[in-house]
């Protein structure tokens, strides 16, 4: 027969033992979260050749415009949503064991409970619809939703750019296959703007908080460079507007870019 005394011994060790495990899990390469990611990435990229476009023939022989092709454009939903929900589930059942066994969260860390985990989700969704339709960056739409969430500057800063990488690999990946990228273009300031401009922003920053002690310097320029943008957005789009008026909108079957030029 097993005693009180004993009993509550082997809990107290399997709660020593979960806890070191959760140590360990926070120390170490995120290796899972990363696989995660990439298996978004492609079904992502999946779902992209399922649908085709002017640069590469659909894999199901599906054209623009037909019930086929809405159909994979409307797959993007149920697709992405069972992964937001398997990755939400997964996050919560991390939290719950972390408290379960007496997990100390350090500042800075975010505890997903059930509450963030979908509220998250649900502002991120939102944000990606506006960022689509006005063509902004995907930086400019987490930098505040990972504030709000009470992310560390330093944090924020790094996940924003692990993510852009992401999304933006997507974008490239969607252009490619719509007959939509200039290849000279896209090295160029992919390169010249995306690596060099990460770099010097990466590094810029970590000096800058190390000299300074105050990482809110990494809030200050988020909200310049967000103002910025706007003027910018604004002052670009409004005289074309008055010069113009409202031209409508281009046909989603039409060609544009390299595909275009290769049809005159």
């Amino acid at each position: 027969m097993v005693s009180a005394d004993t009993g509550a011994i082997g809990t107290t060790k399997e709660m020593l033992k979960a806890l070191e495990a959760e140590t360990a899990e926070d120390t170490a390469f995120p290796w899972g979260p990363l696989m995660q990611l990439g298996f978004t990435w492609l079904c992502v990229m999946g779902l992209f050749a399922l649908k085709g476009g002017h640069g590469a023939p659909s894999l199901l022989g599906v054209t623009c415009g037909s019930p086929g092709y809405w159909g994979v454009v409307l797959l993007n939903v149920p697709v992405l949503t069972l992964l937001t929900f398997f990755a939400g589930k997964s996050l919560i059942a991390r939290h719950e064991r972390r408290v379960a066994c007496g997990y100390m969260y350090a500042e800075g860390d975010v505890q997903w409970d059930s509450q963030k985990v979908w509220q998250y989700a649900g502002t991120v969704a939102i944000g990606a619809v506006a960022a689509g339709m006005l063509g902004v960056g995907g930086g400019m739409i987490l930098g505040p939703i990972f504030n709000e969430f009470d992310f560390l500057p330093q944090v924020s800063s790094a996940t924003s750019t692990i993510m852009v990488f992401f999304m933006a690999s997507a974008n490239v990946g969607q252009f490619i296959v719509f007959g939509m990228l200039d290849l000279q273009y896209a090295l160029f300031y992919g390169l010249a703007g995306g690596v060099l401009g990460a770099v010097v922003g990466t590094k810029g920053a970590k000096v800058i908080v190390d000299r300074s002690g105050r990482a809110s310097f990494l809030v200050f320029f988020l909200a310049f460079i967000l103002l910025g943008s706007g003027v910018l957005m604004a002052g670009a789009g409004v005289p074309g507007i008055m010069r113009t008026g409202f031209t409508g909108f281009r046909p989603i079957c039409g060609r544009t870019g390299a595909a275009a030029r290769k049809g005159d």
